[in-house]
């Protein structure tokens, strides 16, 4: 329990001490949200909880103990729990029936099937130094690297199918998430000063926002979400909250929607025009926002 809490307060800190630099989209239609709770984790004895993805009408939540809850959205109940083998806090993603984790140490994509419970892996190419990674499809992933490339194309074999975005500078900024919307072909990654939107297509950047300090995003059908602890240099109280920087997909800013609530991950339901949102308060709740 004593971990858990300075776990909490190192995050609360970092989420507390910054604003975002980029603070023109607070200029557009700032609309100010307030959340609804959803679920109270004590309850569930969650350990840690450190992601949230929406699937169907399922929320699942990641803690830091290897396990899964998958939450149902109307009942607000745990409709199961699972463990996945060898998983501890690594980069996750989920399609209709499979979970989906980075494990970095040996690197390899962890496949995780819900409904029988089994798994397999796919073993990837150790001299890359990998930060994150996308579904790109069921057999192939798009994975954040460290090299000469910005990212690379691996299919289930391991096998590096396509090399993408050419680096252009050494940098060592870590990776906060990737995110890939295969309608738009359009791959999101986020680092600490920047977010870099790339069309996988053609492997050229699109266009790179000057974010500071993003902690999630989320590509929907037309825009882009970007989460920052803080509100618009405008707002008088900007530690109580955090902001959702909404863009459209060639990187213009339309809206920001300041939250009544601080979280740290957040996912969305566009067709229900709904966002859940991954708090810092004791109990560790889900809180629901509608939006406008």
């Amino acid at each position: 329990m004593l971990k858990r809490y300075c776990i909490l307060l190192t995050l609360a800190i970092i989420l507390f001490t910054h604003v975002p630099a980029f603070s023109s989209a607070g200029g557009k239609d700032s609309v100010f949200l307030e959340g609804s709770l959803l679920y109270n984790l004590e309850l569930f004895e969650v350990y840690c909880p450190y992601e949230l993805l929406a699937c169907d009408d399922c929320l699942y939540l990641f803690d830091s103990d290897r396990s899964c809850y998958q939450l149902d959205k109307r009942s607000r109940e745990i409709t199961a729990v699972f463990t996945l083998s060898e998983y501890l806090k690594t980069p996750v993603k989920i399609d209709e029936e499979k979970v989906y984790a980075l494990i970095m140490e040996p690197p390899v994509v962890l496949h995780y099937t819900l409904k029988s419970g089994q798994s397999h892996q796919t073993c990837l190419p150790k001299e890359c130094a990998y930060k994150g990674f996308a579904l790109y499809s069921r057999d192939l992933f798009l994975i954040a690297d460290d090299s000469e490339y910005v990212y690379r194309l691996i299919n289930k074999e391991g096998e590096v199918v396509r090399n993408g975005y050419l680096r252009t500078e050494l940098s060592d900024d870590t990776v906060s998430c990737i995110e890939y919307d295969a309608a738009n072909d359009l791959l999101v990654i986020v680092s600490p000063r920047y977010i870099d939107m790339i069309e996988t297509d053609t492997a050229l950047l699109k266009t790179r926002l000057p974010l500071e300090h993003c902690l999630d995003v989320s590509i929907c059908e037309n825009n882009i979400y970007a989460l920052c602890p803080g509100s618009p240099e405008n707002s008088k109280d900007q530690s109580n909250h955090s902001c959702i920087y909404v863009f459209d997909l060639e990187g213009n800013a339309l809206k920001t929607y300041i939250l009544d609530t601080t979280i740290r991950r957040f996912c969305i339901t566009e067709e229900e025009g709904v966002l859940y949102g991954l708090t810092l308060e004791k109990e560790l709740p889900i809180v629901k926002f509608e939006l406008d």
